[in-house]
C-alpha cells in the first residue's frame, strides 16, 4: 500500500507502539516500516515508560487495555515527565465508548483510533499529529529566538538610552565649555585692551619722567661733578643705572606686551640671514666676551622676521651673558623632523639645574639675578614667539656642564597645510 506523504521532521519519523498482543505489535509495526518509518514495538505500560524515557520517540501508538498499568496511566504519566510531556499520544483501541475516548483525552491524548481501523486512516492521522507537533516545535522554537530578540533589544534600548543619557551629559558639558570659553575670549579681549592701555601709559607716562630723571642726573654729572663729594657723586652715577635699566625693563615689557597684538603678516625667511642679523645687534657683547659663534645651514621657515630675530638675539645672548671662565662657544643646528623642524642652540656656559628648566621660561622668574644684569624676560619672550609660531621651547642642562636650547617650528608645507585649513573652516 504506497501512501503518499511529507516526512516534517526531515529524518525517517521515530515510533513506537505499545501494545500487550504480540500479533496486533506485528502487524502494524511491519506496516509502519513498509511506509518508512522507524518503529519500536514494546509489550507493555512500564517498558513503554522506560523506551520513551531512554530515547524520546516522535509519536507514540498506545494501547489501553493492558496489564498491571493500562493506557491511560501509561500516558498520564509520559505528560507529567518533562522529558516526555511534549510527545504526541494516539490511543488506539477496540473500546468505542465516548466515555474511553473524554478520558483519552482528559490524561493527554491527541487522538483516538479505535480497532478494527483502516490503515489509511492510521497513517493519515499520525502523519497530521507529527506535522502538528513538528509544527509545534517550531514555533516554541521561533518564540525562544523571538525572546531572545527582545531581549537582545531590550539590552540595546538600555544601552542606547545609556548612551543618550552621556551623549546629553557630553552636550552640556561642550555647551558649558562653550560658555566658558566665551567668558574667556571675551575676558581676554578685555585684557588685550587693557595691555593696549598699559603700552600707551608706559610708552609715556612712565618713559617720558624717566627720561627727565635721567637728563638731570646726567646734567648733576656734568655740571655739578666738582661740587659734590664722591658719596653724592656714586649717588649720581646709581640714578644714571637705575634709569638705564628701568628703560630697558620698559623697553621688553612693551616688546612681551605687543606679542599678543597684531602682528606682520607670516612670510618665507633665512634662518641664516636671521642668524646673521641677530649677530649683528650682538656684536659689541660677542666682541668683550671674545665668544665664538658657529651655525650649520639653517632651514628656510614661515614667520614674523622681527620676532625670529628677537628669538635668535636673546637666546645667543644669554649663553653669552651667562658663561664660565673659558671663552663662550655657541653652535646652532637645525635637522628635519616629521613636519617640524627642530633646533639647537648648544654653549659651554654655567649651566643649570635640570629643576629648574621650566621656571626660567616664566616671566621674571631669574636664578642668578644678582651676579648677572637682566630684566627676567627674555625667554618668556622666546616662548611666546616660538608658542604663537605653532611650536614648543625646552631646556636641557647640567650645572657647569653647559646649555642646550631646544625649539621646534613648523616646516613650510605644514603652515600651508594649517592656513589651508584654517580658510577651509573659516565661515568668511
Amino acid at each position: 500500500m504506497d501512501i503518499n506523504r511529507t516526512q516534517p521532521l526531515g529524518i525517517l519519523a521515530d515510533i513506537l507502539i505499545v501494545d500487550d498482543e504480540p500479533n496486533n505489535l506485528r502487524v502494524l509495526s511491519n506496516l509502519l516500516k513498509q511506509q518508512g518509518y522507524k518503529v519500536r514495538a514494546v509489550l507493555s505500560g512500564e517498558m513503554a515508560l522506560s523506551a520513551a524515557k531512554l530515547t524520546p520517540p516522535d509519536l507514540i501508538l498506545l494501547d489501553i487495555m493492558m496489564p498491571d498499568m493500562d493506557g491511560y496511566q501509561v500516558c498520564h504519566q509520559l505528560k507529567n515527565d518533562s522529558d516526555t510531556c511534549q510527545i504526541p499520544v494516539i490511543f488506539v483501541s477496540a473500546k468505542d465508548q465516548g466515555i474511553d475516548k473524554v478520558k483519552a483525552f482528559a490524561v493527554g491524548g491527541v487522538d483516538y483510533i479505535t480497532k478494527p481501523f483502516q490503515v489509511e486512516e492510521v497513517f493519515a492521522r499520525m502523519e497530521c499529529h507529527l506535522k502538528l507537533n513538528y509544527l509545534q516545535m517550531k514555533l516554541e522554537e521561533q518564540n525562544y529566538q523571538l525572546q531572545a530578540e527582545i531581549c537582545q533589544r531590550n539590552a540595546a534600548e538600555k544601552a542606547l538610552k545609556k548612551q543618550n543619557e552621556q551623549l546629553r551629559q557630553e552636550i552640556e558639558r561642550r555647551q558649558m565649555t562653550e560658555l566658558a570659553l566665551q567668558k574667556a575670549n571675551q575676558e581676554l579681549a578685555r585684557s588685550n585692551a587693557d595691555l593696549e592701555q598699559f603700552s600707551a601709559i608706559a610708552s609715556h607716562d612712565l618713559r617720558s619722567p624717566l627720561a627727565t630723571i635721567n637728563g638731570y642726573a646726567q646734567l648733576l654729572q656734568l655740571c655739578g661733578k666738582e661740587q659734590l663729594d664722591d658719596k653724592c657723586n656714586n649717588f649720581v652715577e646709581q640714578i644714571l643705572k637705575l634709569c638705564d635699566r628701568t628703560d630697558l625693563l620698559i623697553g621688553e615689557l612693551l616688546s612681551y606686551a605687543h606679542l599678543n597684538q597684531a602682528q606682520d603678516p607670516f612670510q618665507l625667511l633665512s634662518c641664516d640671514r636671521l642668524v646673521q642679523q641677530a649677530l649683528e645687534n650682538l656684536g659689541t657683547e660677542i666682541y668683550q666676551n671674545q665668544a665664538q659663534v658657529t651655525y650649520d645651514p639653517l632651514p628656510e621657515i614661515i614667520g614674523t622676521e622681527s620676532q625670529f630675530v628677537q628669538l635668535f638675539q636673546n637666546l645667543i645672548g644669554n649663553a653669552i651673558k651667562y658663561r664660565r671662565e673659558d671663552s663662550p662657544r655657541i653652535h646652532l643646528s637645525a635637522v628635519l623632523q616629521d613636519n617640524h623642524y627642530l633646533f639647537s642652540i648648544q654653549d659651554n656656559g654655567i649651566g643649570i639645574d635640570e629643576k629648574y628648566s621650566e621656571h626660567i621660561f616664566q616671566i621674571f622668574k631669574r636664578l642668578h639675578s644678582q651676579d648677572y644684569p637682566g630684566t627676567g624676560i627674555g625667554l618668556a619672550t622666546c616662548r611666546k614667539i616660538i608658542e604663537r609660531h605653532g611650536g614648543s621651547i625646552w631646556l636641557k642642562s647640567q650645572v657647569a656642564q653647559g646649555s642646550t636650547f631646544y625649539f621646534t617650528v613648523p616646516n613650510k608645507q605644514r603652515v600651508v597645510e594649517c592656513q589651508m585649513m584654517a580658510a577651509i573652516a573659516s565661515p568668511n
